[in-house]
Order: C-alpha cells, then structure tokens, then sequence
C-alpha cells in the first residue's frame, strides 16, 4: 500500500468512475485501473464494484476509504508542516468561520498574512455535522465555531476564544420592536440562524431562564444568509450574538429588540482534531485570532 495507489482509490470513490478518477490524475485510465488493482492485492480485498451507476464501494472499500483520507490529509500536512518550520512559507490552510468570530476575523487574517505570506487560505462557514466531517478527515485544518451547551465530548480538541450575550433580532418596523422581555415574544415566530445543536435546545435555554416555556413556532435554519434574507422581510425573529449588532455586521433592516434582561452567552470555540497536532500555518492563525480578539476587547473599567 502506498500514497499513490490510495490517491487513487479515493478520487475513483469520489468521482465513483475510474475514467474521472484518471484525468484528476492526470494518468490513462489503465494506470488509474492498475493502481486500485495493486491495492486490493495489498489489502486482500475487493474494493469497488462496477454497477449501473459508475463505480460504487464495497463495504471493504468503505471502511478503506474513510482511513485512506484521514491519511492523504496527514501526508499533506506533514509535507507542508516541514517546509513551514524550514522557511515559514508554502502550504495551504482550510478552515470553517462561524459568524460570531467575524468581529476578529479580518484583524487576524491580515496579521496572518503578515507572518506567512505564502500560505494559501480558504474559508468556509461552519455547517455541522458536514464541516465536523470535514474536521475529522483532516480536510479543515481547524473550526471557530458558536456553542451554547457546557462540555461537550465530540472527540475534538477545543479552546474558548470568547464569550458572547446573544440578543434577538428583528426587523426595522416588527410589531414587537419594543417588546422588553422574551415573555412578550413567545408567540412570535422564530428563525435560528447558524445554531449547530438541535435549534429547540437554544431556545428552550433562553427561555427557561426566564422560567417561560419555549416557543412552539420555531424554523431551523442553519443557513445565516436565508434566516437574515426572511427575518429582513418577515415578522419572524431571531437570536444572534450581540456583537453583531454592536459591529453592524447585521443587514441595516436588522435591529436588536432591546430586552430589559440579559439572555445566556455563547462561547466561540476552536475546535481541532485531538489526535492530530495543527500545522505552524495553523497554530499562527489560532495565535493571531486571539491576538485579534484582545485587541478589540473593551478595556474593563
């Protein structure tokens, strides 16, 4: 078994065709062949299986696949980690934002890209279980993401970047504008944007804490840019965390509804794979959102 006949594998389980696999590869289809038959022998198993579909995986090739990945990703990053600590350049970082760390996101970028210049960054927005998937298999090299349980035992590593009030959004004009605590909103409707728990727990939360029964008109909705698009233009609220209203990174139609009580915090973590030390490209961003983060905590008075 080596790296290249797993390269392989995992883009013919990908594209589920030996053909796409090959031009990926940039090889003829006979060598893509070659190299999947090469790792059956190896493994003593039959991987993959031609259907009416393409190429479909075996439960040995699934079994397989899910380690082969976790291992090209370790390779990479050893590759890139090396060539990091020689000349503090090259490589790549991939990581998933929840819109809470967005108040300290720019800041630390920019030092980032100060110290390493030449290190590739791309981002994406958190969406469990997808992006804890992507975490796991090593193809997010870390997540900063919005909690709002005690501890949690997911198997990752994390560390508190800051805690945050969450405060609920509304539309410019909503008929509860004025409303002063959560009992006058509990027959509105309500939208979660951006929550990875299950979206009745947050409210249930907020709610029992003020000894109310939580709302019975509740819609998920894991994504932050449809749930601002309906509260915008809807009489449905919402719960953000109240530096998003503090930095106007909300939309100008949102306002906070001003609550004469405060609701619970959430905290914004960085959660990395346990098992798996972050790369120096990794471990300097980390450093640099909380650098960031300091920078742009009040003084305390």
């Amino acid at each position: 078994m080596n790296l290249r006949q797993l390269r392989a594998f995992v883009l013919i389980a990908e594209h589920g065709s030996i053909r796409a696999a090959a031009r990926a590869l940039f090889v003829t289809q006979p060598a893509a062949t070659r190299s999947l038959r090469e790792l059956e022998q190896s493994v003593g198993a039959e991987l993959v299986r031609r259907s009416a579909r393409g190429v479909e995986l075996t439960p040995y090739g699934d079994a397989l696949y899910k380690r082969a990945v976790v291992i090209l990703q370790e390779a990479r990053r050893a590759q890139e980690e090396i060539g990091q600590m020689r000349d503090g350049e090259g490589g790549s970082l991939n990581l998933a934002i929840s819109s809470a760390a967005l108040t300290v996101l720019p800041a630390a970028l920019a030092a980032f890209r100060a110290r390493m210049p030449r290190v590739s960054v791309a981002f994406n927005e958190v969406a469990p279980p997808f992006s804890h998937e992507q975490l796991e298999s090593g193809r997010y090299d870390f997540l900063v993401q919005t909690e709002y349980d005690g501890d949690i035992d997911d198997g990752f590593a994390r560390t508190t970047l800051f805690t945050l009030p969450l405060a609920v959004g509304a539309r410019a004009g909503h008929p509860l504008r004025h409303a002063r605590t959560l009992a006058d909103l509990h027959e509105a409707l309500w939208l979660l944007p951006g929550n990875i728990q299950a979206p009745a727990n947050l409210l249930r939360l907020a709610f029992t804490t003020q000894q109310l029964p939580a709302p019975r008109d509740v819609i998920p909705c894991q994504s932050i840019a449809v749930a601002l698009a309906i509260i915008a233009d809807s009489d449905a609220l919402g719960i953000f965390v109240r530096n998003l209203f503090d930095h106007r990174l909300l939309p100008r139609d949102v306002r906070m509804v001003p609550l004469l009580h405060e609701l619970p915090a959430a905290r914004v973590s960085i959660l990395t794979r346990a098992d798996s030390p972050p790369t120096p490209a990794a471990r300097c961003f980390i450093d640099c959102l909380h650098e960031a983060h300091a920078q742009h905590r009040p003084p305390r008075r």
